[in-house]
């Protein structure tokens, strides 16, 4: 039996105008974790598509254990024992734990598939996300519906797997026990697995070995023990990045801006109260399920129920609809942008014209594409949106690209208050470094800016203020040097400072 799982040869793939991939080789072993890394729009998601049979390479090879592929359909993918586990889980929320593992299988497969079943649940525990099969997906965390996803993915009889930045929303603790079950998983069954993301400190303790792809082409390869972060980082992005640091940290005596309190919601029935001053980031921090993005949902009153005083400026808001706090001059950049930031069969301009700034609109019920488009492109150069074009459809863009297009619309609004729930989920490292930059200009202009983050140095970076969520109220504040890892990890679990 070869060792040889995957080999890509010379794989090639365009769309109308771009080139995804050009000459695409390398391969992937048994019982190897190999990262697939590269900036948004390097190539990465073009390649899983061949891999998972939803894209045909224009030319090149699949060859799965020495048997080339010569049909590219999902089906084909799967009798071939590959499994794509997307950014984005495939689920039907309506439905329960063990009937989404259950999804795609036939009778006779749903009648042997107890023990595969017992498997995932088994595997999900272990990454420290235990769920009942009768739970519904939609009253889990995105942390769980992604552990639950990464777990199906290995459930029945898979040889390659792909995981495409399967960590999102998890915080450092929850990321170690997912990829310690994952790396044990590679070892007990030899599986091989395509690990994608942008979190640098899981590639190098999950990998064997690393291929970046850069403008569609392999541009370095490397056992993971024989490179470093640095070099890495600079294969992707063409440059070194250093650590970001803020450029802008408030003025200590700045005026306060906004002001929430009392703010509850039907899910989140514990009142918290919030002040931002000009100028500030106020990182909001906490453990999946805490409360923080029910909170942020629940100011701009995006769910029916919300309650809570809102003051800019000292003046009192009347709200009761999020387009009453789109007016009022609040922002919120979601995190799950593609269902709730975007309408992805628009174009980039439409999507940026979409919080309703007048001067892009025509008379009475008209639009002026013309004036949309040529905000939009202005915008998009500010922000070095790629691919330049904004006509093309929002879902043609990478998922960096995708959330440059959600903060755009909100630039031409006059907004004063932004609201960040997870800035850089399934962003690059290169696109990270330029919405940190982004956000920092932001509070230098006088705006309050509130982010909330599963990502601790994220918010230890960006924040002049940390305020610490648990169990859906708001519990400690850090500033100075106490917004730091320990602390904020400390006081997210509830431990007391100067316990063990």
């Amino acid at each position: 039996m070869t060792d040889t799982l995957l080999e890509i040869r010379n794989v090639a793939k365009s769309f109308p105008g771009v080139r995804a991939l050009d000459d695409v080789s390398f391969h992937l072993d048994r019982g190897e974790v190999l990262t697939l890394a590269g900036e948004n729009g390097a190539g990465k998601s073009t390649l899983l598509g061949i891999l998972g049979g939803s894209l045909t390479p224009d030319h090149g090879s699949v060859t799965v254990e020495g048997a080339r592929r010569g049909e590219y359909t999902p089906r084909r993918a799967l009798a071939d024992g590959v499994v794509i586990a997307h950014q984005e889980p495939a689920i039907v929320p309506q439905l329960t734990v063990e009937q989404n593992l259950l999804l795609g299988k036939n009778a006779t497969e749903r009648r042997h598939a107890a023990a595969a079943v017992k498997g995932a649940l088994d595997d999900v525990a272990s990454m420290g996300f235990p769920l009942k099969p009768t739970a519904r997906l939609q009253d889990l965390s995105p942390a769980q519906r992604h552990a639950l996803t990464i777990a199906k993915a290995f459930a029945f009889g898979a040889k390659i797997v792909a995981l495409d930045e399967p960590t999102t929303s998890m915080l450092e603790h929850n990321v170690e026990a997912v990829l310690t079950r994952v790396r044990q998983i590679v070892n007990e069954r030899g599986v091989g697995v395509i690990f994608v993301s942008h979190k640098m400190p899981e590639v190098m303790s999950v990998s064997d070995r690393v291929v970046v792809l850069r403008d569609g082409r392999v541009g370095f390869e490397k056992r993971i023990s024989e490179t470093t972060v640095e070099e890495i980082v600079r294969n992707m992005v063409g440059r070194e990045l250093l650590s970001f640091r803020r450029q802008h940290p408030v003025d200590p005596k700045a005026p306060v801006l906004f002001e929430a309190t009392d703010v509850t919601s039907p899910s989140s029935p514990q009142p918290n109260s919030l002040q931002v001053r000009r100028g500030e980031v106020l990182g909001i921090a906490g453990l999946v399920g805490s409360g923080r993005t029910e909170l942020l949902r629940a100011i701009v009153r995006a769910d029916s129920g919300a309650a809570g005083h809102l003051a800019i400026d000292g003046k009192r808001l009347r709200l009761r609809t999020p387009n009453d706090s789109r007016d009022a001059g609040i922002a919120f950049i979601p995190e799950d942008r593609k269902q709730q930031g975007l309408a992805l069969q628009m174009p980039a301009y439409a999507n940026i014209a979409l919080a309703g700034a007048k001067e892009l609109n025509g008379p009475g019920p008209f639009i002026n594409p013309r004036k949309q488009a040529a905000a939009a492109r202005e915008l998009g150069a500010s922000l070095a949106l790629k691919p330049a074009d904004v006509r093309l459809l929002a879902r043609q863009y990478s998922g960096g690209n995708q959330q440059k297009i959600v903060i755009a619309k909100w630039l031409r609004r006059g907004s004063r208050v932004f609201l960040f729930d997870e800035p850089t989920k399934g962003v690059d490292v290169g696109g990270r470094a330029e919405i940190y930059g982004l956000i920092d200009e932001l509070a230098a202009a006088g705006n309050s800016v509130i982010v909330v983050s599963s990502d601790l140095p994220e918010i230890i970076s960006l924040s002049d203020r940390v305020l610490v969520m648990r169990a859906g109220r708001l519990t400690t504040e850090h500033v100075g040097d106490d917004i730091n890892e320990q602390s904020l990890v400390a006081s997210a679990m509830g431990i007391t400072k100067g316990t063990s």
